[in-house]
């Protein structure tokens, strides 16, 4: 049983090292984006694009270094993480949001309850981003997977 589950985890290290790591970049995200959305009053979709281009910066070092070990340049992984995630946060998770923000709006519960509101939001969004993000920085950190190492996947 203990030699399956070490198997299981040396397979799947870098998906374990991404939640984890990815994890804590959220909790970063949505710190921010409380602040931003519920203290300061800024609305959800600018409040998350100020939270995710602050913890752009971190997810990269962590990703490259940490979560993919990556052996590539810096700055050429940097050029592509940025694009790619500037478009699945900026573009893809904001959509979300404005979608599920003004799909719950009229629900009676969140009048009341507006925090639960934007978080309930940026959670949907959040949610669609970091499956999106993990197969982007998969191929940018470490490249193409050959065809016999995803069927070990």
């Amino acid at each position: 049983m203990l030699h399956n589950s070490t198997k299981f985890l040396r397979r799947h290290t870098t998906p374990f090292k991404f939640l984890i790591i990815g994890s804590t970049n959220t909790i970063i995200d949505l710190s921010l984006f409380m602040i931003f959305a519920n203290f300061m009053s800024i609305y959800p979709v600018y409040s998350s694009i100020l939270s995710t281009g602050i913890t752009l910066m971190v997810s990269f070092f962590l990703n490259h270094h940490f979560v993919f070990k990556s052996q590539k340049k810096r700055r050429t992984t940097l050029i592509a993480f940025v694009g790619t995630t500037l478009f699945n946060v900026w573009i893809i998770q904001s959509t979300v949001i404005f979608i599920a923000y003004h799909s719950l709006e009229n629900i009676v519960y969140f009048d009341d309850h507006i925090w639960t509101l934007n978080l309930v939001s940026k959670l949907c969004g959040v949610s669609v981003s970091t499956i999106l993000n993990y197969l982007s920085y998969r191929k940018i950190f470490k490249g193409e997977v050959p065809d016999d190492k995803k069927q070990e996947d």
